[in-house]
């Protein structure tokens, strides 16, 4: 079993206020739900999580179940999962999800924590292959890294022991700082690394020892079918998409 933090405090201030003016993303609507609710929705039914902890809007607290919570946002992401780690008993792993993968199915979640259970390590990744991507939904447009392996997108949950997770949210909070100054950012990746990066050179084992390196904590990259944990919402464009998927999914059960 795992704890689960939502992350759902990012104000309706960019391109998403076109298709909504609701005060929050999260609240944004997807095929008649919340676009949050969705994602709630899919952690309840995978059924390996202990408790829900929902970052965000009050207006959430409909979708949770009576062991689940709500508590109030900051404005800063990094201190929004330290918010909602704090809110924990930290007896569990935590699961850290952000708010804006709708289209997210029970079994992908239960995937991911079962696996990462198989190989273990302080903080857990999912990747998804390029071509697990495409063939689940043809034209959605990622954002992808090439590595000697293969070509990966990112997911958009993470897995932390719980001991290790003060200490490598503080060093992203550390490595966010950095994200608008590229060249400290690079020296403190490593400029050898991020060259065959870069050239797409560098192994998967390579970015597990390096960002284990960073974070200070042992990390695992765990690849996955499934392309519903890395589709996530960021321009209005990507709604019609999602919409259309979750009311032909909504007829039948989403536990793929």
């Amino acid at each position: 079993m795992v704890d689960v933090v939502v992350l759902a405090g990012r104000r309706n201030e960019g391109e998403l206020r076109s298709i909504s003016d609701v005060g929050w993303e999260a609240l944004v609507p997807i095929a008649g739900k919340p676009m949050a609710a969705w994602v709630i929705e899919a952690l309840k039914a995978s059924g390996v999580a202990e408790r829900i902890v929902v970052v965000g809007p009050e207006e959430l607290r409909e979708h949770l179940r009576e062991q689940d919570a709500v508590i109030t946002p900051s404005d800063d992401l990094i201190e929004n999962v330290r918010r909602g780690a704090h809110a924990m008993s930290l007896e569990h792993p935590l699961l850290v999800a952000t708010c804006d993968i709708p289209m997210l199915t029970p079994g992908s979640v239960g995937a991911f924590v079962n696996a990462a259970a198989q190989n273990p390590a302080e903080f857990h990744y999912p990747v998804v292959r390029r071509e697990d991507v495409e063939r689940r939904f043809p034209g959605n447009k990622r954002t992808y890294v090439r590595l000697k392996d293969g070509t990966f997108t990112g997911g958009n949950i993470i897995l932390l022991d719980p001991k290790a997770a003060p200490r490598a949210i503080n060093v992203a909070e550390e490595l966010v700082a950095l994200r608008k100054k590229p060249w400290r950012l690079a020296l403190k990746v490593g400029t050898s690394f991020m060259l065959r990066l870069l050239l797409g050179r560098a192994t998967v084992a390579e970015a597990e020892e390096r960002f284990s390196r960073l974070l200070g904590v042992v990390s695992r990259a765990v690849p996955l079918p499934y392309a519903e944990i890395g589709v996530d919402v960021d321009h209005p464009g990507d709604i019609p998409f999602c919409e259309k998927e979750l009311r032909s999914t909504e007829t039948g059960a989403r536990g793929g």
